[in-house]
């Protein structure tokens, strides 16, 4: 009897270690691809940029450089929306830096 408790007990500890690793291999963040890869045949028009522009005030800045464009969205934290803050035509701003 004794014999069977002690095989019990490591089949529960065992048990609980590998449920702990699936636990941390499971729960682990995902990395977070911004852009598409060019070597797989994909090519991606946009950039996204977060950042921040006054203290406590994030921002998301999309490029598209398809249509020449930077996009910024604001994030609100109290009610977790995004807020589209406006755009710039690159085109427009850069004009007159040619050589």
């Amino acid at each position: 009897m004794r014999r069977a408790s002690f095989w019990l007990a490591a089949l529960v500890c065992l048990n609980l270690v590998l449920l702990t690793g699936v636990l941390i291999v499971g729960t682990a963040p995902r990395t977070a691809l911004a852009q598409s890869n060019p070597a797989a045949g994909t090519t991606s028009n946009y950039v996204v940029v977060s950042g921040q522009v006054q203290r406590g005030q994030d921002v998301l800045y999309l490029l598209d450089a398809r249509e020449r464009a930077l996009h910024a969205f604001f994030f609100r934290k109290g009610t977790r929306d995004i807020i589209w803050g406006g755009m710039r035509s690159l085109e427009a701003d850069f004009r007159n830096n040619r050589d």
